[in-house]
C-alpha cells in the first residue's frame, strides 16, 4: 500500500471516528437532573419515607437524576443553604418544601422567572393567594385541617381536661398551621389546649413535656406530629410513673414500626398517615414531566391525606410500614 493510499486511509478513518463521536453525541438523551430538598433532618424515618418515593420515581426514567438533599437536623439557615445550592447546580427542576415561603420568596420567584419549574411538596405556601409563590402545584396534607382531624378524633374518644400540641418544628408555618387546627377545634369545644415548643432535639423534647405535666398534672391530651419525638416522649413519662394511655392519650401523626406498636398497646389513640412516599414520589414524576414534555400538573393541592390509622389497619399495614412505603 502505498503512502497516498495510506494517509486517504487515516483521513477517511478519522472522519469516520468523528461524525461517529458527533453523531452519538446528538443522539445521547438528555439527562435530567431534578433536586429535591426538604426542611426536615434527612435521616428522619419521616422523611426517608419521603426520600424513598423521590429516588423510586426517579428509578423509572433512565434520563432522570434526583438528588435528594436537606438539613440534619431542622435548621432554617442550613435548609435555606440547601436551597441556594441546589439552585447554583442549574437544576432541570427543583421540588421542595416551603416550609419558609418569606425566607424563600425571593431565590425561588427569581428562578421560576428563568423558567426554572419547581414543585411543592408537604409544606405549602400558606399566605394569601396573590402573594404565594408561584410553584406549579403543590403535592401533600392540609396541614390546619390535620389538626382539625386530630382534635376531631380525639373528641369522638374522650373530652381532654387540658391539651397540648407538641411542635417540634417551631417556626415551619404547616406545623404551626397544624397545631392551630387542633388547638382552636378543641377550645371550640371549651377544652383548654396550648402548642409546646419541644424543639427539634427529640430527648430534649422528652424533658420538656416531662416537665409541662408536673407543672400541669390535668394534662391529658397530646398531640405529636413526628413519630421520632413520640417514640422519646412516651418511654419518659413513663420513667416517671406516667400511664400511657389511661391518664394521659396521644393523638399521632405519621407511622413506624414503633408507633404502630404502641396503637396495639393502647397508648396511642390513632395516628394520621398523610403518605409521605406519594409526596416525594409525585413531586418528582410532575417535575420531570413539566421538565422535559411542559406537562402541566394537576392543581395545587394535591392532596394526599391524611388517613387515619387505628388498631383495625395494622395488619394490612405493618409490611408496608418495615418496607418503608408509608
Amino acid at each position: 500500500m502505498n503512502n497516498s493510499l495510506k494517509i486517504i486511509l487515516f483521513v477517511c478513518l478519522t472522519i469516520l471516528l468523528l461524525t461517529s463521536i458527533i453523531m452519538s453525541s446528538f443522539s445521547a438523551e438528555k439527562e435530567y437532573k431534578i433536586y429535591v430538598v426538604v426542611h426536615g433532618g434527612i435521616a428522619d424515618p419521616f422523611w426517608k419515607v419521603c426520600e424513598k418515593g423521590a429516588l423510586d420515581a426517579g428509578a423509572l426514567y433512565p434520563d432522570l437524576k434526583v438528588i435528594y438533599t436537606g438539613p440534619a437536623a431542622y435548621k432554617l439557615e442550613e435548609f435555606m443553604a440547601h436551597i441556594e445550592a441546589a439552585l447554583a447546580s442549574n437544576p432541570d427542576a427543583l421540588v421542595c418544601t416551603l416550609t419558609a415561603p418569606e425566607a424563600m420568596d425571593e431565590s425561588l420567584r427569581a428562578a421560576i422567572a428563568k423558567g426554572l419549574p419547581v414543585v411543592a411538596i408537604n409544606a405549602p405556601d400558606l399566605r394569601e393567594a396573590d402573594k404565594r409563590i408561584p410553584v406549579l402545584t403543590y403535592v401533600g396534607e392540609d396541614s390546619y385541617f390535620i389538626g382539625v382531624k386530630a382534635a376531631q378524633e380525639t373528641l369522638a374518644r374522650f373530652t381532654p381536661k387540658r391539651a397540648i400540641f407538641a411542635n417540634h418544628h417551631p417556626g415551619a408555618t404547616h406545623i404551626e398551621a397544624r397545631g392551630n387546627g387542633y388547638i382552636n377545634t378543641l377550645k371550640e369545644k371549651g377544652v383548654f389546649a396550648e402548642a409546646l415548643d419541644i424543639t427539634e432535639d427529640a430527648v430534649k423534647g422528652a424533658e420538656m413535656v416531662a416537665a409541662y405535666l408536673k407543672a400541669h398534672p390535668e394534662t391529658d391530651a397530646i398531640f405529636c406530629s413526628n413519630t421520632m419525638r413520640t417514640e422519646a416522649i412516651i418511654p419518659r413519662l413513663e420513667a416517671d410513673g406516667v400511664k400511657v394511655g389511661v391518664e394521659v392519650k396521644f393523638a399521632q401523626m405519621d407511622s413506624s414500626p414503633k408507633i404502630l406498636e404502641y396503637i396495639k398497646e393502647g397508648k396511642v389513640m390513632f395516628t394520621m398517615d398523610q403518605q409521605q412516599y406519594l409526596q416525594g414520589y409525585l413531586g418528582v414524576i410532575f417535575a420531570y414531566l413539566n421538565a422535559k414534555y411542559g406537562f402541566t400538573p394537576p392543581p395545587a393541592p394535591v392532596s394526599t391525606g391524611p388517613a387515619v390509622i387505628t388498631v383495625d389497619n395494622i395488619p394490612s399495614l405493618e409490611e408496608l410500614v418495615s418496607a418503608g412505603y408509608r
